[in-house]
């Protein structure tokens, strides 16, 4: 599905945004961004609630807005979810869902039961929104709004209060279902380790603009990444390669060398997805062979970032493939680390992010 959005939004209060995207969403886009950078804005243009602006929004072939019209939200097809639940408060959390079903407008329609058991709704389904915690009512409302038939799906920080465990288990679901029902998903987060969970493509919002479109293995390991810290960590692309039953290890192809990652990966797809935290990922000047350590790459480092007590480094391990190791400052003095200098990447931990529909 193609997404189009040009044009500039300027308000009173001196806000100004300007947008030039124009992107193949297969999968799903990420909005990143500091605060105040236009996030929110943008998923509102797409949806309709920006009305006045002078901005042409097309989805999919269609145009849902230009400067001199544009279609009411409730003619565009698109399931949004915003910061703030917006629940109807004299429902339960049942009638709210119920709601959602009754909608007769074009899209993909979930079922039911698969919605609720996946977010763990049942207990939930007869109390109020002011009988909820917060993290409940975002759950129902996300909910809500996969169950109301959609051809797009704005997501605003859908988990930003929800705990740790249930972001890690939501993430990739919504991935997964976004795949399997070829529906796309544009979502707003602060959060590196969702956005590397679930991203296909990444869409920075900075300085008052969102032009800028990085493939999710490209924003993993890009220094100007808004997102970047602690959690830092490479997406890059494998291939699968053959399947050990004794040893219980996949072989996938990382450019010139392999990877072992425990299962059976053989029927997830040609192309998997692998997120390496950098923590992870150890650097050695010489080839390093008598180690427990399976995933052994070769590279060369490409540059180094200072952050505090820690330098990040970036390893090109192929043409146009890195990974991202956190060292010490002090490994990188007495080891000599800098740009051009061969090193072997030792990686600790490898989690399989997702393979293509």
């Amino acid at each position: 599905m193609r997404l189009l959005v040009q044009g500039e939004l300027e308000r009173p209060t001196g806000f100004h945004l300007a947008t030039d995207v124009d992107l193949d969403l297969d999968g799903v886009a990420a909005v990143v961004g500091a605060s105040g950078a236009g996030k929110s804005t943008f998923l509102r243009l797409i949806a309709g609630f920006e009305p006045r602006a002078p901005v042409t929004v097309e989805v999919g072939g269609n145009r849902w807005q230009a400067p001199a019209m544009g279609l009411p939200p409730y003619q565009r097809s698109v399931g949004t979810v915003f910061q703030d639940s917006r629940l109807f408060p004299h429902l339960d959390a049942r009638g709210n869902l119920a709601f959602a079903t009754r909608s007769r407008r074009p899209g993909t329609r979930l079922e039911f039961d698969e919605v609720v058991e996946f977010l763990d709704l049942e207990p939930l389904l007869e109390q109020y929104p002011h009988e909820l915690s917060g993290g409940q009512r975002q759950r129902v409302a996300l909910a809500r709004t996969l169950l109301a038939p959609a051809r797009l799906w704005l997501l605003d920080e859908p988990m930003s209060s929800l705990d740790p465990a249930s972001k890690s288990e939501i993430a990739p679901y919504l991935h997964d279902l976004c795949r399997r029902h070829a529906m796309p998903i544009v979502y707003v987060s602060h959060s590196l380790p969702e956005v590397l969970a679930m991203a296909d493509h990444v869409l920075v919002a900075a300085d008052g603009q969102v032009s800028r479109v990085d493939s999710i293995g490209e924003f993993s390991t890009s220094f100007t990444n808004p997102l970047l810290a602690d959690e830092a960590g490479a997406v890059i692309d494998c291939q699968f390669k053959s399947y050990d039953p004794r040893y219980r290890l996949s072989e996938l192809v990382f450019g010139a060398s392999s990877l072992f990652v425990p299962g059976d990966l053989s029927t997830t797809g040609e192309r998997i997805l692998l997120h390496i935290p950098a923590r992870d990922v150890s650097l050695a000047t010489s080839r390093v062979e008598d180690v427990s350590i399976l995933n052994r790459v070769d590279g060369v480092i490409d540059a180094l970032q200072e952050q505090g007590e820690s330098v990040l480094a970036r390893v090109r391990c192929g043409e146009d493939q890195f990974l991202l190791a956190r060292v010490t400052r002090r490994s990188v003095d007495e080891l000599h680390l800098g740009a051009g200098v061969r090193v072997q990447a030792l990686i600790k931990s490898v989690a399989v992010r997702t393979g293509a529909p």
